[in-house]
């Protein structure tokens, strides 16, 4: 091999790895990526008493409602009736939630309601009605604070997402890691 084939070789060798430089980043813009958002800002400064909101997250849609004093006062009345009128899972025992929201308003605070809008039994959307909520496919009927009534197709209350406040009227949802 004479020192002009050495040169050459040399010469193509870098425009090979150049080349390839410069084609990596736009075959790496085709791949999906791999890591997904954990985490959503949601703002409620415009989130009036009794007023809600639809918030697409994770694929999902998620209501965040911002409850009036008469529904929270309603909600702890529907919490004490007696068992016959009963909630099927008035503790929220077998619903999947955080652990703050095993309480009667299933929520951090008392105003504030969020959770996710399919039902429980085969995953339709729920409909807002005055205060609470009916699913369109098979008649569930949820309370103010999403729990499944007595007699309804759905087996446990609305499913709520894990979350936190920012601040007073910002919230933060997160996925639950594990």
């Amino acid at each position: 091999m004479n020192r002009r084939q050495i040169l050459t070789r040399i010469v193509q060798g870098f425009s090979l790895t150049s080349v390839g430089l410069v084609i990596y980043p736009f075959i790496k813009a085709w791949q999906p990526s791999t890591t997904k958002s954990v985490s959503l800002e949601v703002n409620l400064v415009d989130l009036e008493p009794g007023q809600s909101m639809l918030v697409r997250w994770l694929g999902r849609n998620i209501l965040v409602q911002r409850r009036s004093e008469q529904t929270i006062q309603k909600i702890a009345i529907d919490h004490q009736k007696s068992p016959q009128e009963a909630l099927k899972d008035r503790y929220s025992m077998a619903s999947t939630q955080p652990g703050f929201a095993r309480n009667n308003t299933r929520s951090l605070t008392p105003d504030i309601f969020v959770s996710y809008v399919n039902c429980t039994h085969l995953g339709c959307e729920v409909l807002p009605t005055e205060g609470d909520f009916k699913c369109p496919c098979h008649n569930s009927n949820f309370d103010y604070a999403g729990r499944v009534l007595e007699g309804a197709a759905a087996p446990t209350n609305l499913e709520i997402p894990s979350y936190q406040f920012v601040s007073e009227n910002v919230l933060l949802l997160e996925q639950i890691e594990g």
